[in-house]
């Protein structure tokens, strides 16, 4: 049901992956590569990480075992994917980003890998970027960013 509520423009690539997201129903998220502080990780949070969410400027520490994506300076996503950092966020002026969805239902094996095209073929064709994708599980942990 059309309420008349549109979804409201953020920046062109943001607005990329919030219509792959709705598109596939699945999770997506970005961050720009160039405010990493070494590594990042998907892991389990301390608690004392520093946090500033969008929308705020006072730092919100994620909870003792939340799944957060985190680098050497704190964290930069939390609940996995959905709350961002002010820290990393992508802006007009991002040059690389670290565009990210999440499959949790390994039903759903051939969607996600279909958005994920979907999402290098928008982000290509519109901004004409280039891409490259990594699928990171259980048997492959790892991948360079480059």
């Amino acid at each position: 049901m059309n309420n008349g509520n549109h979804l409201g423009t953020i920046n062109p690539l943001v607005d990329i992956y919030n219509g792959i997201s709705l598109r596939y129903a699945l999770p997506c998220g970005g961050e720009d590569i160039d405010t990493f502080v070494g590594d990042i990780r998907l892991t389990k949070a301390v608690g004392d990480e520093d946090f500033i969410t969008l929308g705020t400027d006072k730092s919100e520490s994620p909870y003792e075992g939340e799944i957060i994506y985190k680098d050497d300076e704190g964290a930069i996503c939390r609940c996995w994917n959905w709350r961002e950092s002010v820290r990393t966020m992508l802006t007009e002026d991002t040059r690389n980003a670290f565009l990210c969805i999440e499959l949790t239902d390994e039903k759903r094996v051939e969607e996600f890998e279909n958005a994920l095209k979907d999402l290098a073929k928008t982000v290509q064709e519109e901004l004409g970027g280039t891409c490259k994708a990594s699928i990171l599980d259980i048997n492959n942990k790892q991948v360079t960013i480059e």
